[in-house]
């Protein structure tokens, strides 16, 4: 008999969850306040988030910058804190490895950070200076690299497997830049083509010559600064000769507008996650910086500031937590801190607690 009770009620509650979960036909929308993880004194160059909620940071002046990472408990610097040492752009994926690029003033490398030990993946002479890295959950690298003999700038590949890092468009007779890889091996990439257009591309990572252009740019606008998620959805921005906005393309959609603005405002340095919701800074120059997200088809504002205090350098999660730092001035000293905006728990989450008390409760009937 108690079998049969613990049977039907684990199937109400997994209906309940069903249920819960089909009546959202869309993410959530409704965050937690922001709270602050880390306050520097110096600048914060770049921020990452992954989906286990670990975070990375640059942060330093021009004579040195240290890698910083948060893993949902404690903050710690991850590169030595030498001088005249840059440590810059850590990127991060959901194996926790993390990578950065590297430079002492001779050589600009890609460094590899996982379970606490670091190692160099690109291995420079010097030759090539290795650029801004990303990491996918093959752990594939994808950076730049730029010869300094013809100064030509590649997109290069490092797997695993990989003794060294594989140059992808040494073929090509445009400069490549910004490149971002997803976890089905897509990168997306800016490049000034050879009549000078800036356009966006798009290819597998093992298959690079037949690439997509997915702007078509003949007007001379400039395209720049990609992300695209898993669902091949590709998102960057647009400077149109007047205004910065923000574009994304698909295989169903094309490409389509996400901002439109006039004036001095300017869209700027987008990412995307696995829901199609895209982050991005928005300003009216000189006077105004906010971030906000495009979610669901609506623009939600998440800051609105006043000067000094700014917002930009985003980066969000496919749980949707949104990453964003924050420059504001304090008793007279100026801060850069990572600050974290957290949904609201899902109503699922709270049926699945209830169903876990009602078989503890049965269970303590059983007992008694």
């Amino acid at each position: 008999m108690l079998t049969w009770r613990y049977a039907v009620a684990g199937g109400l509650m997994v209906l309940l969850s069903l249920a819960c979960l089909q009546a959202r036909s869309q993410p959530p929308t409704v965050f937690l306040p922001p709270r602050v993880i880390y306050r520097h004194t110096s600048p914060i160059q770049s921020v990452h988030i992954n989906n286990n909620g670990w975070i990375v940071w640059s942060e330093g002046g021009p004579t040195r910058s240290d890698v910083w990472l948060y893993d949902g408990s404690q903050v710690r610097r991850l590169s030595g804190g030498e001088p005249r040492r840059q440590n810059t752009f850590p990127r991060l994926n959901n194996l926790n490895q993390i990578v950065w690029r590297f430079d002492n003033g001779e050589i600009s490398d890609v460094v590899l950070w996982e379970s606490g030990i670091l190692r160099n993946i690109t291995r420079s002479d010097g030759s090539v200076q290795f650029g801004a890295p990303d990491i996918n959950d093959m752990g594939w690298v994808v950076t730049t690299g730029t010869d300094l003999a013809t100064g030509n700038q590649d997109i290069y590949l490092w797997k695993p497997s990989d003794s060294e890092p594989a140059n992808l468009t040494s073929w090509a007779n445009f400069d490549s830049q910004n490149p971002r890889i997803n976890n089905r091996g897509e990168i997306a990439w800016n490049a000034v083509d050879a009549d000078a257009n800036p356009q966006i591309y798009l290819a597998h990572a093992d298959d690079m010559e037949n690439y997509r252009n997915l702007t078509d740019n003949t007007t001379g606008d400039d395209y720049s600064s990609p992300d695209l998620n898993d669902n091949g959805q590709v998102v960057w921005m647009h400077h149109n000769g007047s205004n910065w906005n923000i574009e994304l393309w698909s295989e169903a959609t094309g490409v389509v507008a996400l901002t439109n603005n006039t004036g001095n405002a300017a869209s700027m340095f987008p990412a995307i996650n696995e829901w199609g919701w895209v982050f991005y800074e928005q300003a009216i120059l000189f006077r105004k910086y906010d971030v906000h997200l495009f979610a669901n088809g609506t623009v939600l504002p998440i800051t609105n500031n006043t000067d000094p205090t700014r917002s930009f350098r985003v980066a969000l999660n496919d749980r949707g937590e949104l990453v964003w730092v924050t420059r504001e001035d304090i008793g007279g000293v100026r801060y850069w801190s990572i600050t974290l905006m957290q949904p609201v728990p899902e109503p699922a989450t709270g049926v699945v607690l209830l169903s876990g008390l009602g078989l503890l409760a049965l269970r303590r009937r059983k007992r008694g």
